[in-house]
């Protein structure tokens, strides 16, 4: 009876070879080819539904993605030590690279800077075509921005320059030697000390598509904070003292300074003009969060954006600062807090942290008011009011002025990246586009 049954299988897998040998022998004559179809299949069969209404198309990346910057000619999305760059319309792949590390830069041409795998270096490459453009074979540290790419590279010591080169051409724009050390510093460059935003879900997907550099950056070297015009020129070089921080935003230096008095801290925050050296203002009453609760060791930069800085004034109310003059723009109602602004608008959840409020920093007046989840993820960038709300399997895209809806989908999908008329989703590796289904109200 075993042996019957073996008898049986062997003659199954007999039949199975000769079926695999006359498709093979099909092919050879023939020239078909069934693979590509087979992979076509396959494709089609795991792809993953981002939201409904569908997004207009869905594509795979080879390692799970990190970022996304999204223009309106190329989409380039990177993460897990690959980089990629797709077609806005239609998703086709237009090139992909195995890198250490991505960064997009340059504005209506933009570019990719990719770091080398085990290599000292980096290329930069045209965000369209994949062709490189130029490279740099040192151990430099890189910060990519929409009109420049800022290059440190320190050859000794307590002896860098910080360069400014044309996204496109690599060709210098300046050039500001620093006497600090950097040496231990390479690869994409961590943040200047500025603002970092009060929606930090969101930062990564908001930072990947390349913003025009500040008028004035604060980099950090052996506790020493580099004040540089990007013109080129440094400005001023400051040493941070015990019990501070220092950032730099909208040209101006803001400085908070804590103490410890019977068991609590206690704050001043400054305002000190960066080109000039002036002192704007101080105030002893703000608590910009630069410390934990646990003491008052200020491990933390502010949060905001532009002018504005996120505070607690004395009576425990969130309060959003002018950091040119240390005036209040808007203070939150008890209970709410603010949880986005991009320097012109403010996001607030309100007490019975159901309902969002979108303010005006013109003038501190309510726009509109929108019911969300309590564990909503809520940003604004440049596509508007970003909601992601995983308990009613939404994403919503708002106008900040108004509240009407410019996207409003079921999806559990999170936000990868942000253009100024699409944002891109992702679940794993798969992600697509969503497109605005409104057209975005005209500005006067």
């Amino acid at each position: 009876m075993a042996t019957g049954r073996t008898v049986g299988r062997f003659e199954a897998l007999l039949g199975l070879v000769g079926i695999i040998a006359l498709v093979v022998a099909y092919g050879l004559v023939t020239g078909w080819n069934p693979l590509p179809g087979f992979a076509a299949w396959l494709r089609n069969a795991t792809t993953t539904t981002l939201s409904n209404p569908h997004t207009p198309w869905v594509e795979r990346a080879g390692d799970e993605p990190s970022f996304a910057a999204v223009t309106q000619e190329v989409i380039v999305v990177g993460g897990g030590g690959s980089v990629e760059a797709r077609n806005p319309v239609n998703g086709s792949l237009l090139w992909t690279y195995s890198v250490d590390w991505a960064a997009v830069a340059g504005d209506q041409a933009p570019v990719v800077v990719a770091g080398r795998v085990a290599k000292s270096g980096f290329d930069v490459i045209d965000a369209n075509s994949g062709a490189r453009l130029w490279w740099d074979d040192n151990r430099d540290t890189v910060w990519p921005y929409a009109n420049m790419v800022l290059v440190m590279h320190c050859p000794q010591d307590f002896s860098c320059t910080l360069t400014a080169k044309d996204p496109r051409s690599g060709k210098a724009m300046w050039q500001v030697p620093i006497s600090g050390s950097g040496r231990s510093s390479h690869g994409l460059g961590k943040p200047f000390a500025s603002l970092v935003p009060v929606a930090s879900k969101y930062a990564a997907s908001l930072a990947a598509t390349p913003q025009p550099a500040p008028a004035v950056i604060g980099l950090n070297l052996d506790g020493d904070l580099h004040v540089i015009s990007t013109t080129g020129r440094e400005l001023r070089v400051l040493h941070v003292k015990q019990g501070q921080r220092v950032v730099v935003a909208n040209g101006v230096i803001l400085t908070s300074t804590a103490s410890l008095r019977s068991g609590n801290c206690y704050y001043v925050v400054s305002g000190v003009d960066a080109k000039s050296g002036r002192a704007l203002w101080h105030d002893d009453g703000f608590n910009i969060h630069t410390s934990t609760d646990l003491g008052c060791d200020q491990s933390r930069d502010p949060t905001g954006a532009g002018r504005v800085v996120l505070a607690t004034d004395p009576s425990g109310r969130d309060v959003i600062v002018d950091v040119g003059n240390g005036d209040v723009l808007y203070r939150a109602p008890a209970g709410a807090h603010v949880v986005a602004t991009d320097g012109t608008f403010v996001l607030v959840r309100l007490a019975d942290d159901k309902t969002l409020r979108g303010v005006s920093l013109g003038d501190g007046g309510t726009l509109w008011n929108r019911t969300v989840g309590h564990s909503a993820l809520i940003g604004i960038g440049p596509a508007g009011v970003m909601i992601a709300d995983p308990g009613a399997g939404r994403i919503v895209v708002a106008e900040p002025d108004s509240g009407r809806a410019i996207i409003d989908v079921a999806s559990s999908a999170t936000v990868l990246g942000v253009g100024s008329a699409t944002v891109l989703v992702s679940i794993g590796r798969s992600y697509g586009p969503l497109p605005f289904v409104v057209a975005p109200t005209a500005k006067p």
